[in-house]
């Protein structure tokens, strides 16, 4: 019998450690949900790694080294709360006049978190933006304006006609 060199060692050993980080990493993937199945499914998920993604709305509340945002996927919104670096680069906020940042959160998801007052909510690790909001433009449909003033001045006919009855 002949003696394995020892450079077969060390590359089995490189071996091994590959094959079991790719036996792994399937385990390690986060679970991406919508806000409907995090309420429907709130018991299983529970402590689970999961991805959120969603407009951020109601504005970025920063509480130091730590901040919360709301996120909107159009059906509900859920709290995120992140370190507040994470949120350094969201510009919009979503309300009447801006479409908000759509932002994809990493997160653990908590159905009821003890740090929080037991509210649902999501402890993120990582935020990437994915789109970048806007503001709104306002178009006021001229046929609006225009019945607008038509009332006024019938109202105003109106009252005109009838004040010394009153």
């Amino acid at each position: 019998m002949s003696k394995a060199p020892p450079a077969i060692l060390p590359a089995f050993l490189g071996l091994f450690l590959a094959a079991s980080a790719a036996i792994s990493v399937p385990l390690c993937f986060a679970y991406t949900v919508s806000s409907e199945e995090l309420i429907e499914r709130a018991k299983d998920l529970d402590g689970r790694a999961v991805v959120y993604r969603g407009e951020v709305v109601t504005g970025v509340l920063r509480r130091g080294t730590r901040s919360w945002i709301n996120l909107n996927d159009g059906s509900n919104a859920i709290g995120v709360w992140c370190r507040t670096e994470l949120t350094e680069g969201i510009r919009f906020v979503g309300d009447y006049k801006h479409r908000g940042d759509l932002v994809q959160v990493d997160g653990v998801f908590n159905r009821a978190c003890g740090k929080h007052g037991g509210e649902m909510d999501i402890h993120a690790f990582r935020l990437e933006i994915l789109r970048e909001g806007y503001v709104k433009g306002e178009k006021i449909d001229p046929r609006i304006s225009t019945c607008a003033i038509i009332f006024f001045c019938f109202t105003l006919l109106i009252i005109l006609r009838y004040r010394k009855r009153i």
